[in-house]
């Protein structure tokens, strides 16, 4: 039997979380050409294949919504599913999320993709293996950005479950987005002040709703989400920490289906707490809501209502808000988010796997 033990770093890491979050937007201030110069190729109607697993698969929603609102056509995939995918070849573009990039599967598929191949990390330093020779000339078999451009590496959270690596990235894609509303080729030192005021706004507002939540979760095991197309990064990043770290099970329901069949979880569990995700209350939502509070006892809402940005910057804040009710809920159980007990034999027997898949 496996025992948890809370202890000290996720506290840590939360209570810093306001200053690596700044310190990654000060690193893309200052590298701004970085990923300003390649959008003009991210923005190409081409359809696009984004690889990711873990924390880095909210990441990779965050993206795949980007894209789509550039009526750019994505998928988003776990590494596994590539070898098993039958129109590989429809896809001209594949982009990998990974915070150590050091995953040898991820590896083989960018070092293999026909087309235009991507990985976006923290700290991968490309290796000989990722190279081609045509003629004389050395090329690179893939393109590599840099969201942190080796500043992690110093200020590097202690964690299993990050949280600025999860951030990180999205903070990138929402700032692309701010080029492009703006129709600059960089962000201004203003632009970049205004960005910053933002955040320390959101990270606090998100802090505080947790904290003014009436509940503790700590015989909760099963928690239930109501969610969406605008939510699936935020959702994801929820179910994702409960999961990795071992707190407790989730179950995530579009809202659409839930009538159909869905309900009947609820129904056989009524105590477990199902965390309702919105960016606006249109009719369904107001109508599910009352059904939900009329027959069950611990429904909780999570909105931006209270934000008027675009909706990057709302799913942006949703995901703050989920993080910071992951800590409260590990909180109650007593267990420490960031750094969970673990299997140690499977995790690092399967994580370095190498063969056949």
């Amino acid at each position: 039997m496996i025992k948890h033990v809370y202890t000290e770093p996720a506290e840590v890491n939360f209570s810093k979380l306001e200053e690596r979050l700044l310190q990654v937007n000060d690193v893309i201030a200052r590298t701004n050409f970085q990923f300003s110069r390649r959008l003009p190729s991210l923005l190409r109607k081409i359809p696009t294949l984004i690889m990711a697993t873990g924390g880095s698969r909210a990441s990779a929603e965050y993206l795949k919504m980007f894209l789509e609102s550039k009526d750019i056509l994505c998928e988003v995939i776990e590494p596994r599913d590539y070898l098993y995918k039958q129109n590989i070849s429809s896809y001209q573009r594949f982009i990998v999320l990974s915070n150590s990039g050091k995953s040898n599967r991820m590896l083989d598929s960018l070092r293999t993709f026909p087309g235009e191949a991507m990985l976006i990390t923290s700290e991968y330093v490309m290796q000989e293996e990722d190279y081609t020779w045509e003629g004389d000339r050395r090329v690179a078999l893939f393109d590599t950005i840099y969201w942190s451009n080796g500043f992690y590496l110093d200020n590097k959270e202690k964690s299993f479950t990050s949280i600025v690596p999860t951030l990180g990235p999205n903070l990138m894609f929402l700032e692309l987005e701010l080029l492009l509303e703006e129709k600059k080729v960089e962000l201004t030192k203003e632009d970049y002040k205004k960005i910053n005021d933002k955040l320390k706004s959101l990270i606090w507002k998100s802090r505080e709703r947790v904290e003014r939540l009436d509940f503790d979760f700590k015989d909760t095991n099963l928690i239930q989400v109501a969610s969406g197309y605008d939510t699936k990064s935020s959702s994801c990043i929820l179910e994702s920490n409960m999961i990795e770290t071992g707190t407790t099970s989730v179950c995530i329901h579009d809202k659409g289906s839930y009538c159909h069949g869905r309900s009947n979880l609820l129904f056989q569990n009524p105590d477990s707490p199902m965390i309702y995700l919105a960016h606006q209350m249109k009719s369904f939502d107001q109508e599910l809501i009352h059904l939900f509070m009329e027959e069950y006892p611990n429904i909780f809402l999570f909105h931006t209502l209270d934000e008027e940005q675009n909706i990057f910057w709302k799913e942006f804040y949703l995901s703050l808000q989920m993080y910071y009710l992951s800590k409260k809920i590990a909180d109650d159980k007593k267990i420490d988010l960031t750094m969970p007990e673990y299997n140690p034999k499977i995790v690092k027997k399967m994580y370095k796997y190498k063969g056949e898949m």
